[in-house]
């Protein structure tokens, strides 16, 4: 059962951000490809060589990187092959891809538009094979190197290719904990395994709703999740107080599927503080970037106090006060409140629902 999100704007936004990614793509290919073209070309010209490359380039990665971008995205009809092990994945995607390199080559396309361009490059059986293999190794690598990145988040991958925090850096973020209300009776209603789709396919319903926003995954605990964001990312339109109301909204319209399936509505709970981090690359086997720091101590009893005074979403006085969204907000002042492990109070603000725009105004 795929979960969709029922806010137009921010679903709009994630297909910009996917069809910006697909052109990155598309666009690097084509120059790989030219650049492979030209290296390999023996007789002839070596722009129309250049051209077939880079043609080549552009056909693999707009049918690689569609398939991966647009078909294989949370929530879509074929969902179910990232569940497969990571292995199984690789294969099929390998042989699936690599029979389109292989079979419908674009130099042959390429050939049909423009045959007396392509005599001026004559291209041998030896010249095809060696082309079918580097598209085949290369297609190889991406599908791995697409797996790998979905296993650990490709905001986090992609800092760990390039290093980003392998020295530790004190940044600025906010902390978004959220919790699955009524988790532990429904574990027991229903059993272990039953429980684990539960909150499974909680946690992929809301998805989409933390990648509209820009919100970064950083963690699953148990029934919670923890998604982050820079500072001025998460200041920018309030993106974490409105990516909670859309979970929350998302999973709302699946209550009927969720009630058939498991007896139970998930409902959710949360918290939401701001301040600085220490962001580092830890471990040898296995590498993560983690932050350290009191907001992520601060956030989780917030979360906790959420739960004793019954709110559903708490936000810190120093999240809303860097937010600088309030009127679009309408919010309950809790005051100082008490908080475990911490030695002085914290003001605090119960957010109840987004203000529509025209009513904001």
């Amino acid at each position: 059962m795929p979960l969709r999100s029922v806010t137009a704007a921010p679903r709009t936004a994630l297909q910009r951000e996917r069809i910006a990614l697909f052109l990155r793509i598309v666009a690097v290919s084509a120059v790989i490809g030219a650049l492979y073209g030209t290296a390999i070309s023996h007789a002839g010209s070596p722009w129309v060589a250049s051209a077939i490359g880079s043609l080549n380039g552009v056909f693999i990665a707009a049918a690689i990187g569609g398939t991966e971008i647009f078909l294989l995205r949370e929530g879509s009809s074929m969902r179910r092959l990232p569940r497969l092990p990571f292995a199984v994945v690789v294969v099929l995607k390998t042989i699936v891809y690599g029979a389109i390199v292989t079979v419908v080559p674009a130099v042959h396309l390429f050939g049909l538009l423009f045959p007396g361009l392509l005599r001026q490059s004559p291209v041998d059986m030896r010249t095809e094979l060696v082309t079918v293999g580097f598209s085949l190794a290369v297609t190889l690598i991406f599908v791995v190197v697409l797996q790998a990145a979905g296993l650990v988040g490709r905001r986090t991958f992609r800092d760990l290719v390039l290093g980003r925090y392998r020295r530790p850096r004190i940044e600025r973020r906010f902390f978004l904990f959220v919790d699955v209300v009524g988790s532990t009776p429904i574990a027991e209603r229903l059993g272990p395994l039953e429980a684990h789709r539960f909150l499974a396919l909680v946690f992929s319903g809301v998805a989409e709703p933390i990648a509209a926003r820009r919100g970064e995954i950083y963690q699953y605990v148990g029934d919670e999740i923890v998604v982050t964001w820079t500072g001025p990312e998460g200041a920018r339109e309030g993106r974490p107080v409105h990516c909670f109301f859309e979970m929350q909204a998302t999973l709302a319209e699946a209550a009927v599927e969720f009630r058939r399936r498991f007896g139970a509505e998930p409902r959710l709970r949360a918290a939401l503080h701001v301040g600085e981090v220490v962001a580092g690359e830890i471990g040898e086997q296995r590498r993560a970037i983690v932050f350290h720091g009191d907001v992520m101590n601060t956030a989780s009893r917030l979360e906790q106090a959420a739960r004793e005074l019954g709110c559903s979403f708490i936000v810190s006085a120093d999240a809303l006060d860097a937010l600088g969204a309030a009127p679009e907000f309408a919010c309950r002042d809790l005051g100082a409140l008490a908080l475990r492990g911490r030695k002085e109070p914290m003001r605090a603000w119960s957010i109840e629902r987004v203000i529509p725009v025209a009513q904001a105004g």
